[in-house]
């Protein structure tokens, strides 16, 4: 193996290690952002309805200090979702790469992830400046979580 061949490998493995942190990172602050977002009353209802799924956010897998910033980046996602589509099993959103870098959807995954363990995070950034895409998905049942807490309609 040439010195090319190794970079190369390299290269590729902290890809994938930066693609995979980024997915999980995203996830976290937007159902974090949502829960600090609502009213009492819909705490309650959102709580009735993790229960009944066996979805839910642990909140105390975050720091104040940490849920403060999963809420600022969750805001920066919700302003760069450019188009929601289902899957089977969750949801990918196009982002708008100009509103929110990989980096900060990578520590997005990194902080959803603590509090919503029951995600798996896909992030994909195409070639030649194409779309930046967070494709979130579980077992059955997490797409109405997903409903609720990313505000699918």
């Amino acid at each position: 193996m040439n010195i090319h061949q190794v970079h190369y490998n390299w290269l590729s493995s902290a890809s994938i290690v930066a693609a995979v942190f980024a997915v999980v990172v995203v996830n976290g602050i937007s159902a974090h952002a949502h829960l600090q977002s609502t009213t009492p009353a819909a705490k309650l209802e959102l709580k009735a309805s993790a229960d009944q799924s066996g979805f839910y956010c642990n909140l105390k897998a975050l720091s104040p200090v940490e849920r403060e910033r999963l809420h600022q980046l969750a805001e920066k996602l919700k302003g760069a979702r450019l188009e929601t589509k289902e899957l089977t099993d969750g949801y990918a959103f196009r982002l708008q790469s100009k509103q929110i870098s990989f980096s900060e959807l990578a520590e997005y995954v990194s902080s959803e992830r603590k509090c919503c363990p029951f995600f798996d995070f896909e992030i994909e950034l195409q070639r030649d400046g194409g779309p930046l895409w967070l494709r979130l998905r579980g077992k059955e049942g997490v797409k109405e979580f997903m409903r609720h807490e990313f505000e699918i309609r």
